[in-house]
């Protein structure tokens, strides 16, 4: 009879030992659950944060306004139009040209030249029929002003040639290297005064003619 309290105080002492071992550990996991949940939260606010900052650069990068659309005759009259955009960043003035239709819209290529004075400029857009079986070529003649130095002024022109593929489904195939050297050339005085022969569709066409 003697040691049953004693039995007694043993077993309520170690139930509450085992109590006090629960409510640690209850304690514990719920400091855990508390990081846990901050973490992520802290997880999806960066990755929030991140998609607005990188929004917002791709959106300063590219800030474009249309300047011109001009019509073509690819296939029928007046199936397509080449869109020219003017694009600001911290670089520059550049353009970006889309060939399209009511269903559809390529991009076709950009332009830029930040060493010249003045914005880029698109002189013409045109395309070129053979009758050699081949597919016809969008040609895009581009330009920039050089100016205000002592050795140099006048015009940067270049040139980009595309074949166009598919009737449908059009692609465009960049064949600029065929023109190899033509493809880019300067008019003006650069110790001297200087010419480009294809500074206009109808030469362009007419090398095309000898060439393509």
């Amino acid at each position: 009879m003697v040691f049953v309290p004693i039995r007694k105080k043993f077993i309520l002492k170690k139930f509450q030992n085992y109590k006090c071992v629960n409510v640690i550990e209850n304690l514990q996991n719920k400091i855990i659950e508390f990081y846990l949940l901050n973490i992520k939260n802290l997880i999806i606010l960066a990755f929030t944060f991140c998609g607005v900052i990188t929004g917002s650069t791709v959106y300063a990068k590219d800030q474009c306004n249309i300047e011109e659309t001009v019509n073509l005759n690819i296939f029928k009259k007046n199936d397509y139009k080449f869109y020219n955009y003017m694009c600001e960043s911290a670089e520059g003035s550049s353009l970006k040209g889309y060939l399209g239709n009511q269903e559809k819209k390529t991009f076709v290529g950009d332009y830029s030249d930040f060493a010249a004075k003045e914005s880029p400029k698109l002189l013409a857009v045109s395309i070129y029929k053979t009758n050699k079986r081949k597919p016809p070529i969008l040609i895009v003649l581009n330009s920039s002003y050089y100016c205000c130095t002592p050795q140099i002024e006048g015009e940067m022109y270049k040139i980009n040639l595309y074949q166009i593929i598919g009737n449908n489904s059009l692609s465009l195939k960049n064949i600029t290297n065929i023109l190899g050297n033509n493809s880019e050339g300067f008019e003006g005085i650069a110790e001297g005064k200087v010419y480009y022969k294809y500074k206009t569709i109808s030469e362009i066409k007419k090398w095309l003619d000898k060439n393509y």
